[in-house]
């Protein structure tokens, strides 16, 4: 520091100055003023750094000591070769102290850099280029008097050359500028970019770089990445959706299914419980019936890990369920009719019906015969009110419910379980349904329709009797319900006799 304080001692002798501007030649007074202007540079260079942080480099000790050397010159007339070329290093060189100043003081108010930047962050990249061309250009008008558009139209080959040079170039960064300002992603955020899961690591002038689940980062020039069909995994929320898909072959119930891949996809740590996994038929394939299971996940950065432990939920829990996968096979069967239950089990069923148990074995066979095997899943509809009853249903399996409307209101009358038999009074009577049944599970249903009633009923004549009589019971229970559901029980059972009953039977079926 000895240097400065000799200097400021020199500076506060205005006698000494005088003398010294008298007696010196001009070469040394421009010299002296050189030096003086370029420590005074530093000394506001030092200042700038340390204090206020603000990021000089090598380029401002070019800007300080060419323009240390311009100011000089102005100072006393005093002209030297190469005046002009320094004077444009001084002007060119001054973009990137005032860029530093941008970057300290004017960027950080749009919260750049960080990730809650309020501008894309490319744009101060694309400032600081436009300041250096800026200098650049403008040194050249100042000390040259060379214009950008007389340079380009004074070589119409240069002006092709750089045309084409910047196609490419431009094309990046108003692409780049059309991403950010739709605010299409933001750096952290992941992507699905034709297909592939990828997060987004940096956006500059030129290209956005990104990170693959294989933790390697590439970079796609903003252009290409513009016509890519991108979806943003983080918008408007990071919860969405993801999905696992599994053939299965034809022989299995779908409600079955798609309970089995709802049920792996809920025990999966990282899949959310709301929403809650839903699985899909998608299609019938020719090798089995395509299932899809649709779960939500929050965190695009345990996909892989997520969807792996989908994938191998589905497969033991379908194992334990004895559900098997189709393959892509062909079988070629020649069926001379639909296969139904085996007769043995309809007789069995048949057989605990308070209104068949007046009826022999060979009776009971040969209805069996003619009954056909039904299923309907959860939630189907088997028959409504209302409607012509031409069978009547045992049900075989699983849970079903029986509704009433009456007044325009609707309510759940009773449930039916395995082994009980509905639609029967419809059947042998041909009035309408009185109440509509649905599955309420999954169901295995024994149909018995009027035509095979008809020829049984033909060969034993005397069971008309036995089935009139359990109709007019069936009936009055019937009946009873429907009274003890309304709320004021305005209805009041309806007494049919037995004998009611049989007339119309023998009318029905022509007996």
């Amino acid at each position: 520091m000895l240097w400065l304080n000799s200097t400021f001692f020199f500076l506060r002798q205005p006698n000494l100055i005088d003398s010294f501007l008298t007696a010196a030649e001009p070469e040394a007074l421009f010299l002296l003023a050189a030096i003086l202007i370029y420590l005074a540079g530093l000394l506001i260079g030092r200042l700038l750094k340390r204090r206020f942080r603000v990021g000089l480099g090598w380029t401002y000790q070019i800007f300080i000591a060419a323009t240390a050397v311009v100011g000089a010159s102005a100072l006393f007339q005093f002209e030297f070769p190469g005046q002009h070329l320094i004077g444009m290093a001084a002007l060119f060189f001054a973009a990137f102290p005032f860029n530093a100043l941008l970057y300290r003081y004017f960027w950080p108010i749009f919260g750049y850099p960080g990730e809650q930047a309020r501008i894309p962050p490319f744009l101060p990249q694309i400032t600081t280029l436009l300041l250096i061309a800026t200098a650049f250009f403008t040194g050249l008008s100042t000390f040259y008097g060379v214009t950008l558009p007389g340079l380009l139209a004074g070589s119409g080959l240069i002006a092709l050359v750089l045309g084409l040079a910047l196609q490419e170039t431009l094309g990046n960064i108003f692409a780049g500028i059309g991403l950010q300002a739709g605010k299409s992603f933001r750096v952290g955020e992941w992507l699905i970019v034709d297909g592939k899961h990828v997060e987004v690591i940096e956006v500059n002038w030129r290209t956005t770089r990104l990170r693959n689940l294989d933790a390697a980062s590439f970079d796609i020039p903003n252009n290409q990445l513009a016509k890519a069909t991108i979806v943003n995994l983080y918008r408007p929320t990071p919860i969405h959706a993801a999905r696992a898909s599994v053939s299965v072959e034809y022989g299995v119930p779908p409600n079955q299914v798609k309970d089995a891949l709802v049920r792996a996809g809920s025990a999966v740590p990282g899949v959310l419980s709301y929403p809650a996994p839903v699985a899909y038929l998608m299609s019938f394939d020719d090798s089995g019936i395509r299932y899809e299971l649709k779960y939500w996940v929050d965190d695009a950065r345990r996909y892989p890990e997520i969807s792996d432990t989908v994938r191998t939920n589905i497969w033991y829990e379908l194992d334990r369920r004895a559900i098997p996968f189709s393959y892509p096979t062909r079988v070629v069967e020649m069926r001379s009719k639909k296969e139904t239950e085996p007769t043995d089990q309809v007789s069995v069923l048949l057989q605990v019906q308070p209104m068949f148990a007046d009826m022999e074995t060979e009776q009971i066979q040969a209805l069996a015969k003619s009954a056909r095997h039904l299923r309907y899943g959860k939630g189907e509809k088997i028959i409504s009110q209302g409607d012509p009853g031409g069978s009547m249903y045992v049900l075989s399996s699983g849970v079903a419910q029986v509704t009433v409307e009456r007044d325009g209101r609707a309510s759940d009358l009773s449930e039916l379980v395995s082994g009980e038999c509905f639609g029967e009074i419809s059947l042998l009577t041909g009035s309408p349904r009185t109440a509509s049944v649905a599955a309420k599970t999954d169901c295995d249903i024994i149909e018995i329709d009027k035509s095979a009633m008809r020829d049984l009923l033909k060969e034993y004549p005397r069971l008309a009797d036995h089935l009139s009589e359990t109709l007019s019971a069936r009936r009055s229970l019937l009946e009873i319900e429907l009274a003890n559901w309304k709320d004021n029980n305005e209805t009041a059972p309806i007494n049919q006799t037995k004998e009611s009953f049989l007339a119309r039977m023998q009318q029905l079926f022509g007996l």
